[in-house]
């Protein structure tokens, strides 16, 4: 730890089953670099409880816990296979609920600020999983933690926007998704991270393959376990204007994203994507091509299976 203990720092080599095609890092494995980080300083901070988790032992007394319900990621340029890259991580009191949690990942050569992250926490009671205000012992302990002055990872302009509901019936639609047991994590329920590789199958392919993910904003709204089943919904929607200012292009592609288990939403999302002009041909035909394929199978259903969309939706 760094700057009188208020900043936690670590470096990570890129590993092989962290990268994709293109042998840079994904996304979900940028998110696991960023939380493993987080969970380092932690344990820096407050050591292991009796059960094993980084965490005050005056919130174990209480049965108190801290929860993710939001995180923001912005990537300018991704490491590749083998690339050194440190973690600056450090956090600070948001509110009376919760704290926030900031990150910068750069490449531990150069000094290159590759990627930015922000995310909020908001503290709960284990037993009626409800929110609950922050002890003020707590809270004057983490303060000596904190930074001074408090400092924000990302742009207050490009945070905390409020992300837009899928429209139903979702114009796009990944795979469904099974929950598996090695998704779970320590705390007995599916790892964040899951949720957001998830979120990205009903991306289309020629976006995937063919542009730069810039940012994704995620919101955790429900637990999910071993065997659920996620189904992975998106629409591409207009970009907020400050990113096309920002490092996301002149015309990012961007879509909300809805996972849900049933009726249930576990996670909003919205991803905004640096895209090429080639790509974006691509993006334009299949938009051209989705509209009448759904303006067809509207057509359908609604003469034949008036309640086909609703079971089909889940």
């Amino acid at each position: 730890m760094v700057e009188n203990k208020r900043v936690f720092l670590e470096e990570h080599r890129i590993r092989g089953n962290e990268a994709g095609p293109s042998q840079h890092v994904t996304i979900a494995a940028v998110a696991n670099i960023l939380q493993e980080a987080a969970g380092n300083h932690a344990v820096a901070m407050w050591g292991r409880s009796s059960q094993g988790f980084a965490t005050d032992p005056e919130l174990v007394e209480r049965g108190l816990i801290f929860v993710m319900t939001r995180m923001q990621i912005q990537m300018h340029r991704y490491p590749r296979w083998g690339d050194l890259v440190q973690v600056e991580t450090w956090f600070q009191a948001a509110g009376k609920l919760g704290a926030q949690r900031e990150w910068l990942l750069r490449d531990k050569l150069t000094g290159e600020v590759l990627g930015a992250a922000t995310s909020t926490w908001v503290m709960i009671n284990m037993r009626t999983r409800r929110p609950c205000r922050m002890p003020e012992l707590v809270r004057w302990k983490s303060a000596c933690f904190a930074r001074e002055p408090p400092r924000l990872a990302l742009p207050s302009d490009v945070t905390r926007a409020k992300l837009p509901a899928v429209a139903d019936p979702a114009p796009l639609r990944g795979n469904r998704q099974v929950a598996r047991r090695a998704d779970m994590d320590m705390n007995g329920h599916v790892n964040n991270v899951a949720y957001l590789a998830w979120t990205l199958e009903a991306v289309p392919e020629e976006v995937w393959a063919g542009s730069h993910l810039y940012q994704v904003e995620i919101d955790f709204k429900a637990e999910c376990h071993a065997g659920d089943v996620v189904c992975s919904l998106a629409q591409e929607v207009p970009p907020q204007e400050a990113l096309t200012h920002n490092g996301a292009g002149r015309e990012p592609a961007c879509y909300v994203h809805s996972l849900l288990r049933g009726e249930t939403e576990l996670v909003r999302a919205r991803t905004t994507w640096r895209v090429s002009d080639a790509t974006r041909g691509g993006v334009a035909a299949h938009g051209s091509a989705a509209a009448a394929s759904n303006g067809s199978a509207a057509a359908a259903s609604n003469g034949s299976a008036p309640h086909a969309n609703g079971n089909g939706a889940h």
